[in-house]
């Protein structure tokens, strides 16, 4: 069969087109990472500007705030269970769907004309999330070359991390220029995009093996699961117990300006997106124990930094480094040593590792709003160096029961 040359790792056959794996296998990574980021953008952006979509609403933010709560929670039920439901069918289709419905959702949301089509619309994009983030999460060790299966999901976790250093604050910057529903549907385009593009794309990504219920909910009755599923819960929330209340933790240097504390958190996502890919080259020269443990420490004293520079501008600035880079290259550890403990079941063991995630999103505002209100910033810093100490805890060795 005759061939003609198209570019280097492009070959044309008479009668079909073959692309370089290796080529192909970036496509795929980057498509799952953007997935992830257009969904974290979503996350992040709503919890920008719920005092805009409160008075579109005519609701109070608090109110507002109990979609994202919702979104939260559906995800962390559902995940799990639609990774056992769902397993038979080819990942490349629930992970579409998953982006389809998202994008249903969050369209919806940004034409709402009451609150309650948004709740019920913000209730239907969680499920879609559900649908997509544990399998995006799982597939990206599979499609690695040997050895750099830490990288890869690196390149995925990519995404979250991007949401935070540039999704966020563009998206908001766009809903202060335009309006929230502008910023909002310009997401839900994207997904629809995304979700198209995923059923061609991905199309014959590898499977997990197909397995019993009973099998698939054995994967709890190892406690490096368990431990590894109370780790993320800590550590998410940890994060967001100063993410959240950012504007609180770093009044002091910024006086209430709005551009400093958006620097601030530029600061934090850049140093993140760093983290994240030094991360997986840890991964991979390291261990992920070794790298998850060493990070974890980092992001402690990054906190407990905290109480000593909340008066300095430069100081904050570069304690927001540190936990940036050490917060993403700790949690990109964890996923690949939950992935790695039951690789048959990897999609399983990374639904519980995304309803420990969101579980830790629903808790932070309430917890870190008590914190707040009786201890200050101070003891927002103090609060999160414990929450990642007890993720640090869950570090410790142990036997698998099965």
């Amino acid at each position: 069969m005759s061939t003609k040359d198209l570019g280097p790792g492009v070959l044309q056959h008479t009668s079909e087109l073959t692309v370089d794996p290796h080529r192909l296998s970036g496509l795929r990574l980057g498509t799952l990472a953007f997935a992830l980021f257009v969904v974290g953008t979503n996350a992040f952006v709503v919890a920008g500007v719920l005092p805009a979509i409160g008075d579109s609403l005519s609701v109070t933010p608090t109110l507002v705030s109990y979609a994202i709560s919702a979104y939260a929670i559906l995800v962390a039920v559902l995940a799990p269970a639609f990774s056992m439901l769902l397993a038979h069918i080819p990942p490349e289709r629930v992970m579409a769907a998953g982006m389809l419905t998202f994008a249903v959702g969050t369209g919806v949301s940004a034409i709402a004309p009451t609150y309650l089509v948004f709740f019920i619309a913000r209730a239907l994009a969680g499920v879609g999330a559900a649908a997509l983030v544990p399998l995006a999460t799982a597939l990206a060790p599979r499609l690695a070359e040997p050895g750099r299966q830490g990288r890869a999901m690196a390149v995925v976790a990519l995404g979250f991390t991007l949401a935070v250093a540039l999704g966020s604050p563009v998206g908001t910057g766009l809903a202060e220029i335009t309006n929230w529903r502008v910023a909002i549907g310009g997401l839900a385009v994207l997904g629809a995009v995304l979700g198209l593009t995923m059923a061609t794309l991905l199309r014959g990504v590898p499977t997990n093996p197909k397995v019993s219920l009973a099998a698939r909910m054995r994967v709890l009755a190892d406690p490096r699961v368990v431990m590894g599923v109370i780790a993320i819960m800590m550590m998410i929330m940890s994060f967001n117990l100063i993410y959240v209340f950012s504007s609180e933790v770093t009044s002091a240097v910024t006086g209430g300006d709005g551009a400093i504390l958006a620097l601030l958190l530029l600061v934090f996502g850049l140093a993140g997106a760093v983290g994240n890919q030094l991360g997986g080259w840890l991964i991979d020269t390291w261990g992920d124990l070794r790298t998850m443990r060493i990070a974890l420490v980092a992001e402690i004293a990054a906190f407990l930094l905290m109480l000593l520079t909340l008066e300095s501008l430069a100081g904050t600035a570069l304690v927001f480094a540190l936990w940036g880079v050490s917060g993403f290259a700790s949690v990109v550890a964890l996923q690949h040593r939950l992935a790695s403990l039951r690789p048959e079941h990897s999609a399983i063991v990374l639904s519980w590792y995304s309803t420990g995630m969101y579980v830790g999103i629903s808790l932070a505002p309430v917890i870190g709003a008590a914190v707040l209100l009786s201890h200050g910033p101070l003891g927002l810093a103090v609060s999160a160096a414990l929450a990642a100490a007890v993720a640090l805890v869950m570090t410790v060795p142990v036997r698998s029961r099965s």
